[in-house]
């Protein structure tokens, strides 16, 4: 990289020629999906992984991530989320790598503005952040349906109908609960932009649940109406949830046997 380095709260770099990228896809009908850590950020990069023609198209630093290094292959490098591209399936894929050191309000509404920014001057016309919830929590414990795999959040402008095993969320049925960080808050800084916006929560029994992944990558495709063969990264996401299980039970079972009381589920705090 010739041009000096820095790093601010916001800042990115393009890995290909940004000006005759934005030139090239000016006219496609882009859409991006998002997600970030724990959990949303598996699918995007499933997706991308999947994507033959996928290339990595921005790095995005903050100071506001960890400091550290980390190794990949054989170097190390600072902290970034990646944003790739397929040209083919006109479909961005935000990697949120890292989350901020500490929940301070400004660093999410600095980074979800500029990445809703950003968005806009790659051409999206409709975003997507993916995540996930748990039914046991409040208030979804209420709306328990066996056939919902996840519950959808529309933004200003967003006009696209409900599909099948999913369901809006509105204040009738949350009441004052939020879409917290920035997988609310970018789609509702992209919304302001005039770019169709939704945020996608895939439901699951425990935080490190897969399934919920699984879901919220079903519907995203049902909801986008991108054609994705995903059935390996589905499969994938239901065994990794099932070696978790087995694990738990398997520590369940250890403790009772040395007579340790395991007390309440410390998944079940709705």
């Amino acid at each position: 990289m010739d041009e000096e380095f820095e790093i601010e709260e916001f800042t990115f770099y393009w890995n290909v020629e940004g000006k005759k990228f934005k030139e090239r896809i000016k006219n496609y009908d882009n859409i991006m999906i998002a997600g970030f850590p724990p959990m949303g950020n598996v699918i995007p990069y499933h997706i991308k992984e999947l994507l033959k023609d996928s290339e990595k198209i921005l790095d995005l630093y903050s100071y506001n991530f960890p400091p550290m290094v980390e190794v990949r292959e054989e170097e190390f490098e600072i902290p970034h989320d990646e944003i790739w591209y397929s040209e083919e399936k006109r479909l961005f894929c935000y990697v949120g790598k890292y989350p901020e050191t500490e929940y301070i309000p400004k660093t999410a509404y600095k980074q979800a503005a500029g990445s809703a920014r950003l968005s806009k001057e790659l051409c999206v016309n409709t975003l997507y952040t993916v995540g996930v919830i748990m039914p046991t929590q409040e208030p979804f414990r209420r709306m328990q349906d066996e056939e919902v795999e996840a519950y959808l959040g529309f933004f200003e402008g967003s006009k696209k109908g409900i599909p099948n095993r999913t369901k809006k969320m509105t204040r009738k049925n949350i009441g004052r609960y939020s879409i917290i960080r920035k997988t609310g808050l970018l789609p509702g800084f992209a919304s302001k932009l005039g770019i169709e916006s939704y945020a996608i929560l895939g439901t699951g029994k425990y935080p490190e649940d897969m399934r919920a992944c699984a879901g919220a990558l079903r519907a995203f495709k049902r909801l986008s109406g991108l054609v994705l063969e995903t059935t390996k990264i589905e499969r994938m996401l239901e065994e990794s949830a099932e070696a978790v299980e087995a694990q738990m039970r398997e520590q369940k079972e250890r403790a009772s046997y040395l007579g340790e009381g395991v007390g309440p589920d410390p998944y079940m705090y709705g």
